[in-house]
């Protein structure tokens, strides 16, 4: 019976130390982005370790899905955005909820007259897009920015390998940083 209270007081006080309810999650050890010129002293990045590439996101950056083997998360959220890696082709380019809208007319006759494509988008609804490709570490990476009804989607992918990364971002400040997250892509198996 002398033992018992020592031992009541002893369980709580460990398990509040190993992180029980209420208490602040354990920091996890972050590497340093290994991409000369990212970050500064005042705002540092980790690397995040994909399937066959890495890349990097602003250190405040929580991971949010299950890290597997020597993976990081799949998906990393800052303050008005998101980033998702996967392989694979992406299954969608635009953010949820986002429909584009496609217009014609019929034109008849032996010479129609061309269709003119128009000076700018005529409603906040319809989506507006950029595409840039670039090599990185011998691979093609397509960069694609898609503007729908106040969602930035910015989706890097390549077809060999098969992977990409993707943003969605609810302002264009955002956008820009995730537009630096895709410029820290690179891919390990061409390292070699």
């Amino acid at each position: 019976m002398r033992h018992t209270l020592p031992t009541l007081i002893l369980v709580p006080t460990v398990c509040l130390a190993c992180g029980g309810p209420g208490s602040p999650p354990v920091p996890v050890a972050a590497t340093p982005c290994a991409v000369p010129g990212v970050g500064s002293p005042d705002s540092l990045w980790r690397q995040v370790r994909a399937s066959g590439f890495t890349f990097c996101v602003p250190s405040d950056w929580q991971p949010s899905g299950r890290a597997r083997d020597s993976l990081d998360a799949p998906r990393w959220d800052g303050t008005g955005g998101s980033i998702t890696w996967a392989l694979g082709p992406p299954r969608t380019m635009m953010a949820p909820g986002c429909r584009m809208s496609v217009t014609g007319r019929v034109v008849t006759g032996s010479n129609p007259t061309p269709l003119q494509p128009p000076d700018r988008f005529s409603s906040g609804r319809s989506p507006r897009s950029t595409t840039t490709t670039f090599i990185v570490d011998s691979v093609t990476l397509v960069v694609t920015e898609i503007v729908c009804q106040g969602t930035w989607t910015t989706t890097a992918w390549s077809s060999a390998p098969r992977m990409y990364v993707q943003g969605v971002a609810q302002t264009a400040t955002m956008t820009e940083l995730q537009l630096l997250v895709m410029q820290t892509i690179r891919f390990a198996a061409a390292r070699r």
